[in-house]
């Protein structure tokens, strides 16, 4: 028994061996020279003496690699569209991470052989194709540097892809982006107008509207949008977010009741006839003869209706402060409700409808305080205001 478990071992990884050169080869075969290499050097880094034969196909992918991307930079070169400089670039980058990758995996031998990789050092290259193509970045980025909002958030975009691939191209890169961000922002200031904090006395409730203009906006996906709820004199702002809280109703806990009665006729069994002689009389096929013994039955089902709820109205106004003019006003309602309907019985549980069974099921519950249910109606209302606010298009 364990002899079959080695050849099958073997087996399995001769197989494994094969299946994943043929892999190499088919790459290769097809011109995919870069998903052979990949394929090959992903095999070798978990283990070079298991998957030795991959080495001479990640030499032939290599080389062939390596030619098909420096004949592709020498047609790049020639073009006069600038877009090519980054693609001239991130080839010179892929040429030197592909040799890296052969250079940790030396030595690589096959069959007793040992395979020459050929290395270049292109750093002089990289840094000279980088250059070329931040210098194009930049002459694109420039003109937009003081035109409109639009132009000045592309200069930015185009400024911060610089600082990715060259942080030391400008002693004054860093500079820009932080005056191209500041100068392409559109800054709202977020008031509140409260026409419902007398119906909000208790601690919590006050803790929740001392900071309800300061919105959470981390999920914003407009990072050209930022809201202050307090006023920095030093900012021009571009609109202005009033929330209005208008109108709290509140209407508090009651508990309706609801008698009903149930009642049915059910089958207790069966009554015969007999003879005059006290024998139970058959049909012609010699069946007794017989008709459903029934009895009425009846419940009486008590539903309770427990209520209680909370309502805040208000709106969310926008105006533009540079014509003075509202731009849209949003109705906002939040609620926070209890209803719960539950019930008990007495007499026979035969005789309740089916439409009774889920009260039935349920429980009383505890009715929630004011104070919970104030929290939750602001919080509510102020997502939903936060809502509107990240699909507004600005």
């Amino acid at each position: 028994m364990k002899k079959t478990n080695k050849i099958l071992l073997v087996l399995t990884i001769i197989l494994s061996s094969c299946s994943g050169t043929q892999k190499t080869k088919s790459a290769i075969s097809s011109g995919n020279y870069n998903a052979a290499f990949e394929n090959a050097i992903s095999k070798l880094n978990k283990d070079k003496s298991k998957y030795a034969k991959q080495v001479p196909l990640l030499k032939e992918a290599y080389d062939k690699a390596n030619a098909k991307d420096l004949a592709e930079i020498s047609r790049l070169k020639k073009s006069t569209d600038k877009q090519s400089l980054k693609k001239i670039y991130n080839l010179y980058l892929k040429l030197d991470v592909r040799q890296d990758e052969v250079i940790l995996l030396e030595p690589l031998k096959y069959d007793g052989k040992t395979y020459d990789f050929k290395v270049k050092e292109y750093t002089k290259d990289i840094v000279n194709s980088r250059k070329k193509y931040s210098d194009y970045l930049y002459s694109t980025a420039s003109p937009l540097l003081y035109g409109s909002k639009q132009n000045i958030r592309k200069a930015h975009e185009i400024l911060s892809k610089i600082q990715v691939i060259n942080p030391d191209y400008r002693s004054d890169l860093n500079q820009q982006i932080l005056d191209t961000k500041k100068r392409g922002m559109d800054y709202v200031l977020v008031k509140l107008k409260n026409s419902v904090v007398n119906q909000l006395k208790d601690s919590t409730s006050l803790g929740v509207l001392k900071n309800f203009s300061a919105l959470s906006t981390g999920d914003f996906t407009n990072k050209w949008i930022q809201f202050h709820d307090k006023r920095d004199y030093t900012i021009q702002y571009s609109y202005e977010a009033e929330i209005s809280l208008d109108k709290l109703v509140r209407i508090p806990e009651k508990v309706n009741t609801q008698k009903v009665n149930q009642a049915k006729e059910i089958q207790t069994g069966w009554n015969y006839t007999y003879d005059a002689k006290g024998n139970v009389l058959k049909d012609k096929d010699g069946n007794d003869i017989k008709t459903p013994k029934m009895e009425k039955i009846s419940a009486v089902v008590s539903l309770f209706q427990q209520i209680k709820s909370t309502t805040l109205n208000g709106k969310l106004s926008l105006k533009n402060l540079k014509t003075n003019k509202i731009i849209g006003t949003t109705p906002v309602k939040s609620e926070a409700k209890l209803e719960n309907i539950y019930a008990t019985y007495k007499g026979n549980p035969k005789a309740i409808e089916q439409k009774y069974y889920d009260a039935l099921k349920n429980k009383k519950k505890q009715f929630p305080d004011d104070t919970a249910f104030s929290k939750f109606t602001l919080q509510t209302f102020k997502e939903k205001v936060e809502q509107i606010l990240a699909a507004q298009k600005w």
